[in-house]
């Protein structure tokens, strides 16, 4: 197999790179703009034009959109997109892209401080988050800008973790772990315990499944497709060994944590451990799956300062396996009160629609009677239904404005709207209530056990008022059922007479049409026709339930439980249920005022809210930060990576940080950072802090890339003729390499000219290759490599390289150089070949 023109190799030295792909992109890449999916063949590219787009290996689209505001003399190719923007909507930039662990899931921030999350499987946006900058003024908080973020996978039980890891003795894997279906505490035999299992135990697929909504036409409509509506509620359960934690950095020093992609713990303010007042910019974030602590390096402008941030998110350790339940049952809950206000949306719609329609016949109709007979309607047609005597303004009525199209209409619009709140009662509210009652009940189990209720932020009394209101809705959706199914009938009563009043009035009164129908009559149910035009017809008992209640706030306030009340609200609204009831059946009206559906779901929502601020912010509590290290003043902010790690240190296993950075004024060498750390209920103390300068000699470092199992990848320009960029690859790790770097304990990070520098020329006097040089990038060729990047193909490590253009990008296998690739090839009768597009 003949390889690309720029691997050209030679004798005695090493096989170059196998290349796998090639693309051309259409616009411009943004420097940090490319990312390689962590678990399949996809690379996302975001480019100049605000877009962001998604290619496989061949060059094949596979989704994308305008997600920002283009430049004006630019355009985005994807015009039939589904993520358009307003013209009149506000400048908005992409400023980060990233991939979930396990690749099923794309995460776009925006200047705006939003984030939409895609599904890779259909291209939709399944969440639309808002993340707000809490730690500031409102003024600051206002121009807060999202500028990196994390998205990464941590264990709830390391100590657990690092057993089995211990116990396989090398057969079970860091990274097996991770993607395993079976749960980390059936590998670790836990001994049986009872009350766990009963409140781990899941009844969720035992209920019910929600019902689709009519779709909203919003970016915010997630109900109205079965698949996005089996996502959310249907999916598949977490196991509680891990937790997925989303942190987005603000360049206002504030820190903004979701867990399980959308349980919103908030902000937190990093400024005291910046030691800065003013804005700064956030650069990396690394992480590890066995410890709770996260690494944030920032670039400090007040004193132009490199520093690293250590946040312990201890909550996470602190909750263990419950954590994930209640994430779960909370995340449940709020798209439940979306889902609840959805319907509720829809049945005052539906609602509304009965109304309209006939009322403006009566108020026609009202007119004429009342200028001519002195009375209304209601009066009119009930003489005709015992009399059988039709005043002549009723008789112009029937036949000149209603007739045969206006009863049709007429007949739809009740009809329909009444069965349908029928069906968005029966199949949606209380399916969603019975939800909602459940996740309760888990969570009032919890609050419960006293070890439990301070660590997560569960208050029993707090969820006992939510499950209160949800026992009223409950009493309100069935007294819904019961009074438009009643309304329904004796509509359906009324509109059979009313069809066939106005073919009596239409037709001459001694024909045989007028004789047919008159026989026709014997088949009216007048009883509940009488009932109907005088009850529901102008006073549906539905009015006492879904009108709407007016202001918002003085209507909410009114709710709450009278100070003489020893009660429940529960209880309390049973009794203004019962005496309303009583009322109408005494008096034939009422004093009692009941609060509609928006107040009970408006007092819900405000219950809830509590609860779910009170989560957050008892989670907050268990986070905490400090200052380790300060970058020396020559690190170059452009060249930069930073990772973390896991290591043995004294026989005990230790989370590490390593950050390479390119030295200014030596851009041919680099400084590499480790940072030894403990951590004891939140308190993070520094190890050691060392350090390793490389010195290639000669030429210009581009890029930087440490990956988590040891190597360090760069991008060397060298300095002949040519200036051909290599791509170099080292081990950071104590490895079986010929080559260890030589770390140097520093009291300070900032002493980086006074470390010992190692000299490690990637070419000899004739311009051969070292062995840690793996691909030569010619100078001749239209691709000149500048930023690279890593992923995974097919099981084996993979690196994208951009082009200093950055509209053309190549991806090459690390595993398989041209040499093994022919081999493979010739034993198997194909090569593995490269794609251009």
């Amino acid at each position: 197999m003949t390889g690309p023109p720029d691997q050209t190799s030679a004798t005695g030295q090493p096989a170059w790179l196998n290349q796998i792909s090639e693309k051309r992109l259409p616009a411009q890449c943004k420097p940090s703009g490319f990312t390689y999916c962590p678990s399949m063949n996809l690379i996302a590219v975001a480019s100049v034009d605000e877009q962001v787009n998604v290619y496989r290996l061949n060059g094949q689209h596979v989704l994308g959109g305008i997600y920002g505001t283009p430049p004006k003399n630019g355009s985005g190719d994807n015009e039939d997109d589904d993520y358009g923007i307003d013209d009149d909507e506000e400048t908005r930039e992409v400023k980060a892209i990233g991939w979930k662990a396990d690749g099923k899931y794309l995460a776009v921030v925006c200047s705006d401080g939003t984030m939409r999350i895609i599904s890779t499987t259909n291209g939709k946006t399944v969440h639309h988050l808002r993340l707000d900058s809490t730690g500031v003024s409102s003024e600051e908080q206002s121009i807060a800008v999202p500028s990196c973020f994390g998205w990464t996978t941590n264990f709830t039980d390391v100590t657990g973790s690092l057993d089995i890891l211990k116990e396989h003795d090398g057969s079970v894997t860091l990274e097996s772990l991770l993607s395993c279906e079976a749960k980390i505490s059936d590998l670790r035999q836990l001994k049986a315990d009872l009350p766990r299992e009963l409140m781990l135990l899941d009844i969720e697929s035992s209920l019910p499944k929600l019902s689709t909504l009519p779709s909203t036409n919003d970016d915010q409509d997630v109900f109205s497709s079965r698949n996005s509506i089996d996502s959310i509620f249907h999916g598949k359960k977490e196991s509680g060994d891990t937790v997925d934690v989303l942190l987005v950095a603000f360049n206002d020093g504030t820190i903004h944590l979701k867990i399980y992609d959308c349980f919103e713990i908030g902000s937190v303010d990093l400024k005291s451990s910046l030691k800065s007042s003013t804005q700064v910019n956030p650069l990396l974030h690394g992480s590890h799956p066995l410890t709770s602590m996260h690494s944030l390096l920032y670039h400090v402008p007040d004193d132009d300062q490199l520093r690293l941030v250590v946040s312990d998110l201890d909550f996470i350790t602190m909750s263990g396996r419950y954590l994930s339940l209640l994430a779960s049952k909370v995340t449940q809950l709020q798209s439940l009160l979306r889902y609840i206000k959805q319907v509720q949306t829809q049945i005052q719609l539906e609602w509304k629609n009965t109304q309209e329609l006939p009322g403006r016949y009566m108020r026609s109709a009202n007119m004429d009677l009342e200028e001519k007979l002195g009375c209304d309607f209601t009066t009119a047609a009930y003489h005709l239904l015992i009399t059988g005597d039709c005043w002549e303004p009723l008789r112009e009525f029937l036949v000149d404005i209603v007739g045969d199209r206006g009863h049709k209409r007429w007949d739809k619009a009740v009809s329909t709207g009444y069965d349908a709140i029928r069906t968005f009662t029966q199949e949606c509210l209380l399916p969603a209530l019975e939800r909602a009652n459940v996740h309760l009940n888990t969570l009032i189990g919890l609050s419960k056990f006293h070890k439990l209720s301070g660590i997560l932020g569960l208050w029993i009394e707090n969820l006992q008022g939510c499950q209160e209101t949800i026992d009223a809705l409950t009493i309100f959706a069935h007294k819904v059922m019961i009074h438009s199914s009643e309304e329904l009938r004796g509509f359906t009563a009324f509109s059979k007479w009313l069809k066939l009043q106005v073919d009596l009035q239409i037709a001459e009164p001694l024909s045989q049409t007028s004789q047919d129908l008159l026989e026709k009559a014997d088949t009216i149910d007048y009883g509940t026709t009488s009932r109907y035009i005088l009850g529901a017809l102008t006073k549906s008992s539905l009015k006492s339930y879904l009108l709407p209640a007016g202001p918002a706030l003085p209507r909410q306030n009114q709710w709450s439980l009278p100070s003489d009340f020893k009660g429940s609200f529960y209880e309390y609204y049973k009794q203004l249920l019962s005496k309303h009831e009583n009322d109408l059946r005494e008096k034939g009206e009422t004093s009692a005022q009941l609060p509609y559906l928006n107040d009970l779901t408006a007092r819900l929502n405000a219950q809830m809210d509590v609860i779910f601020k009170q989560i957050a912010h008892t989670q907050r509590k268990g986070i905490y930060h400090r200052c380790p290290l300060e970058l020396s003043p020559d690190c170059d902010q452009t060249v930069i990576d930073m990772v973390m790690n896991y290591e043995i240190l004294d026989g005990v296993p230790l989370p590490s940080i390593y950050i390479a950075a390119r030295i200014q004024s030596s851009p041919q060498a680099f400084h590499l950072y480790r940072v030894i750390l403990t951590s004891n209920n939140g308190k993070i103390t520094t190890r050691s802090t060392s350090l390793a300068t490389i010195d290639f000699g000669s030429g210009t470092i581009l890029s930087i890339k440490l990956t988590d199992d040891g190597t360090a990848l760069l991008l060397w320009r060298d300095a002949t003729q040519n200036k051909s960029t290599h791509l170099i690859q080292l081990a950071y790790l104590e490895s079986s390499s010929t080559f260890e770097m030589e770390f140097g304990e520093v009291g300070s990070g900032k002493d980086g000219d006074s470390a010992k520098r190692t000299s490690l020329p990637p070419l000899d006097a004739e311009g051969n290759p070292a062995e840690f040089v793996r691909h030569t990038f010619t100078s001749t060729q239209s691709f000149e490599a500048v930023k690279l990047d890593v992923g995974r193909y097919e099981g084996r490590q993979v690196i994208c390289i951009l082009s200093c253009d950055g509209k053309q990008y190549r991806v090459y296998d690390i595993a398989t150089t041209q040499e093994t690739s022919e081999k493979e090839g010739e034993g198997n009768g194909k090569g593995k070949g490269t794609s251009h597009n």
